[in-house]
Formats: structure tokens, sequence, C-alpha cells
């Protein structure tokens, strides 16, 4: 088969809109491997034109290889956006609590506030987003096509309502502080209530980092402790936001006061109820993906 003709069969699938890998090792199938959307050369019978021409060379010239790659790519793809769908969630919920304290005209958050809760939750939890392992059946899921980007397949809209529902219990904790108070006095209670809206914002950044091990499966079948790494990483930074308030001294350091049972209750069912209300969501999303397959 001449060149010009596999070059012609490569182009008439992609004008179908299909997503066309072309495999080769000689000089003549440079421009069909070009051409294609992932060229693929052969490495130890292949020629440097051929393999300069490929987006993938196969080291071993096992076509076998080629469906470990994929797989491989598709993985490190999800991890990335789940690390994206993390730390843009966290930080909208951050902006959101942040500006309604200050419209409200509450007491709002101190840098130092701010700055640890970056600190402990933006940094272990997401790096261990990145080494999770690949979720099941992410070999039966249809190519993503050549316009796909890293906010594609809902991960724009999962980010917005994931922030505002993080934002949006945080300042619900800090109501309840001011509005059911366990102690006397306006800067008693005020204090309180700013302690329980840091904590509560940054456990619940702990606690969704769950929910953004998949974007649509459910936590409950993905094994959500399956990563060692995962798991140490939320372990670590769950007693660093909480060092803040049980640790004698820490207190004046990060301006926060002591709570009780009642306040810590509060806190954890409102941080850990973020899993339950993305579960419901997620249950709706993957009816409707359904659908329109």
């Amino acid at each position: 088969m001449a060149p010009e003709h596999k070059v012609r069969i490569v182009k008439a699938w992609q004008n179908e809109n299909k997503v066309v890998a072309m495999t080769g090792d000689g000089v003549n199938d440079a421009p069909a491997l070009k051409t294609a959307d992932i060229g693929i050369a052969m490495g130890i019978t292949g020629t440097e034109v051929s393999k300069g021409a490929s987006d993938m060379v196969l080291a071993d010239d096992n076509f076998a290889t080629i469906v470990h790659a994929v797989d491989e790519g598709r993985k490190v793809f999800s991890n990335i956006q789940k690390a994206i769908q993390y730390l843009l969630s966290a930080n909208l919920g951050e902006v959101l609590a942040l500006f309604m304290m200050t419209v409200l005209g509450w007491s709002i958050l101190a840098p130092v506030h701010i700055l640890w809760i970056n600190l402990v939750t933006d940094t272990l939890p997401a790096i261990a987003l990145g080494v999770e392992p690949g979720e099941p059946g992410i070999m039966k899921q249809k190519p993503r096509g050549r316009s796909t980007n890293f906010m594609s397949g809902g991960l724009g809209s999962s980010i917005i309502y994931q922030g505002l529902l993080e934002g949006g219990l945080t300042l619900f904790v800090y109501w309840i502080g001011l509005t059911f108070p366990m102690h006397t006095g306006s800067a008693a209670i005020h204090a309180d209530a700013l302690t329980m809206a840091f904590v509560t914002l940054g456990m619940i950044q702990l606690f969704h980092a769950f929910n953004s091990k998949s974007i649509y499966q459910s936590l409950f079948t993905i094994k959500p402790f399956s990563n060692k790494a995962f798991n140490i990483s939320i372990l670590i930074s769950a007693v660093m936001m909480a060092g803040t308030i049980l640790i004698p001294g820490l207190n004046d350091v990060f301006h926060v006061t002591s709570l009780d049972w009642h306040q810590w209750l509060t806190v954890l069912v409102a941080s850990f109820s973020i899993i339950p209300i993305v579960e419901v969501v997620k249950f709706f999303q993957r009816r409707r993906l359904a659908k329109q397959q």
C-alpha cells in the first residue's frame, strides 16, 4: 500500500469524528503516523524516521503494550482531574466563606487561619490524589475525543457546587456558634464561632478529599482506603488541624479558643455531611449519564 493511501484512510476515519491510531515501522509509514491522532512506531524494528513522526514508541514491539499505555494514560488524566477538583472546590469554598462573612459583618478568618488551612489541606491530600490507583472499569470508558480538556466531563459544574457547599456549611457552623453559644459575653461567643468555622473549613476539605477520589463513581464502590499514601496524608492533616485547638499554647498563636464536645460534634457532623450530600448528587449524575448513553 502506498504512503498516500494510508494517509487517505487515516483522514477518512478522522472525517467520521473518530480518534485514529496508526502503527508502523517503515519510512513509508511516516506520513500516516504523523497524520493520525496517535502515531505508534516500533522501537526495535522501526526506522528513525517512523519513530520521529510518532507520538508513541513501543520499546518492545509488543502491541499489548498499547493497552497498558492507554490504561496508564487514563489513570493519570483522571488523577489530575481529581486533584484539580479537590483544590479548586476547596479554594472556592474559602473565598465564598470570607466574602459572605465580610458582607454579613461577621468576624472573618484571620490570614493565619487561611494560610494554615492551605498548608494542611492543599498539600499532602492533593499530592496523594495524584497517585490514586485506577478506578474499576476505566478501560470500558469511551475515548474522550480531541477537544477534551481537564475541565471536561462535568468537572467544572462539580467544582462550583462543591465549593459552594463547603463555604455554605462553614457559614452554617459559624451561625450555629453565634445562635447557640456555650459561653457568655459577645467577645467569647464570636471567638468560639470563629474557631468552629476555622476547624470546619479545614476538616470539611479533608472529608471532601474522599469525594474527589472519583468524579462520578460512588465512594463505596472504589475502595476508599486502598491508597495508603492518601490515608496517611488525611490522618496527618487532621492531626495538624485539631492540634491548633487541642495542643496547649497554640490557641494564642492561631487566635482560637478551646471547644467543648458539643461544639466539636457540630463541627464534625457538618464536615462529614459533605460526603452523603455529594453522594446523592453523584447518584443523580450517574442516572443522567446513563440516560444519555
